[in-house]
């Protein structure tokens, strides 16, 4: 089986055998990272026609979600507000790290499946892995076994990291160590000290060593290691296609690794340009604790080292 051209692995035509099951049965296809899941269910949506379908980021829906909740008043109201009228939803990057992210998603999963919606969802975790925080995991197995008995669960590891393999390039670049020499090298001077400003993209000030003409540059630490979230990253990165992140450690603390995993989740999505001063390469972030490190170092593989 090809698809845009290229021969599918084993374990992609596995996927796709149950993305294509006549009896639209829920699909969890999950894997590594730059296994191909995403690219998947791109091209069984292109073969869909006549279905209302919603697609979406994890952190993008549930920033909707929180959004919906002040206006509408409920969880219930707002879930029902985003769902009404579909036939199939479709989750990238699905994770469960919190206890309240945990309550969502099975507010979530009972919503769904009440409206008989399809649900299809990529992940780099098993079901049995989701809320991976011992002292929390208990209170999700309930939901953890909703998962398993609901949907057809796919791992999706020919043993290939195809977005390392390809000649795929995300706009930007990775400076390393991010001299002014290098800067200059993409078309960057660093911001003068006059230029520092604080943004409040959902009412949390972040300070911003620079932000004009839809470009933002950040210190790691002022970004990072305070208590920002991705609905600033989301707004954020509705505004400034351009952002310059400095100052980036090799050593993480695990809430600032998180940060910066959820961040670059985010800023791909939204297929933003990003370069990225650091002291080191990808591979070398490195941070105890934290989630989804696997999938952030992937992706900042494939920016340009300049």
């Amino acid at each position: 089986m090809r698809i845009d051209g290229r021969q599918l692995d084993r374990a992609q035509r596995s996927a796709m055998d149950a993305l294509a099951d006549p009896a639209g049965s829920d699909v969890y296809l999950w894997g590594p990272p730059g296994r191909g899941k995403s690219w998947l269910v791109d091209a069984h949506l292109a073969s869909m026609s006549r279905k209302r379908v919603l697609r979406s980021h994890f952190h993008e829906f549930f920033a909707d979600v929180h959004r919906l909740i002040r206006t509408r008043g409920s969880l219930a109201d707002a879930l029902d507000a985003l769902l009404t009228g579909l036939d199939v939803v479709c989750f990238d990057e699905f994770h469960v790290h919190d206890p309240a992210d945990g309550q969502y998603v099975t507010a979530l999963l009972d919503a769904i499946g009440t409206r008989r919606i399809r649900l299809i969802v990529t992940s780099n975790y098993p079901p049995a892995g989701l809320m991976p925080n011992p002292l929390f995991h208990s209170m999700f197995e309930p939901t953890i076994d909703l998962i398993e008995r609901r949907f057809r669960i796919v791992e999706c590891d020919g043993g290939v990291d195809y977005r390392a393999s390809r000649a795929d390039r995300a706009p930007g670049a990775w400076l390393c160590p991010g001299t002014h020499a290098q800067l200059r090298s993409v078309g960057l001077r660093r911001p003068a000290a006059a230029e520092r400003t604080t943004v409040s993209p959902a009412g949390h000030p972040i300070v911003a060593t620079r932000a004009r003409a839809g470009e933002i540059w950040f210190r790691f630490a002022d970004l990072c290691a305070t208590a920002t979230a991705p609905i600033d990253y989301l707004a954020l990165a509705d505004e400034y296609r351009r952002w310059v992140i400095t100052d980036v450690p090799d050593q993480l603390d695990a809430e600032p690794a998180q940060r910066f995993a959820n961040l670059v989740d985010v800023l791909w999505e939204k297929r933003t340009e990003v370069i990225v001063a650091a002291s080191n390469t990808p591979d070398s972030l490195e941070s105890a604790g934290a989630h989804d490190l696997d999938r952030m170092r992937s992706r900042l593989r494939q920016l340009p080292m300049a």
